[in-house]
């Protein structure tokens, strides 16, 4: 009876487990990044003619969240070893260097991963500003414009 008892139990927490609800319910907040592709392109005359450097970051803790949407792209490239440390299993980035005129398209599958509560984009202008994006929408095809001294962010169906 024991036996019995235990194997329902079992079956009922896996059936718990796999349900739609259940991610939220056991805590687990936030969205699974499912972008069909990601496709960066910079502008002939991007960043001065010069290289840019640009990190796709994703986040799964809202003190982090927080923290990130303060900084700029130039305190995120400075800090963002030590921030990782500070913040393991919290962070995941994916990093990139263009050179003026080059377009990437990079697989779905290099962003995807555990539930996120923010995803960034820093993109490391020459000319001052924050360079930061913060990126709302989880599906679809995320695009990103490197243009000669800012950048803009579009997330289509």
């Amino acid at each position: 009876m024991r036996l019995a008892l235990r194997w329902l139990a079992t079956l009922w927490l896996a059936a718990l487990l796999g349900g739609c609800a259940a991610a939220s319910w056991l805590g687990f907040k936030g969205d699974k990044v499912n972008w069909k592709q990601v496709t960066l392109t910079a502008a002939d005359d991007a960043n001065g003619n010069s290289p840019v450097a640009v990190d796709v970051v994703l986040v799964s803790d809202a003190a982090l969240q927080a923290r990130l949407a303060e900084l700029s792209a130039a305190k995120w490239f400075a800090g963002r070893g030590d921030i990782g440390s500070t913040y393991p299993g919290a962070l995941r980035y994916r990093s990139w260097e263009l050179v003026p005129g080059q377009r990437l398209e990079i697989a779905a599958q290099a962003l995807q991963g555990p539930r996120v509560a923010a995803a960034f984009v820093f993109a490391n202008y020459q000319a001052p500003g924050a360079h930061r994006a913060r990126i709302e929408q989880f599906n679809g095809t995320l695009a990103v414009q490197l243009d000669s001294a800012a950048f803009t962010v579009l997330v289509t169906q």
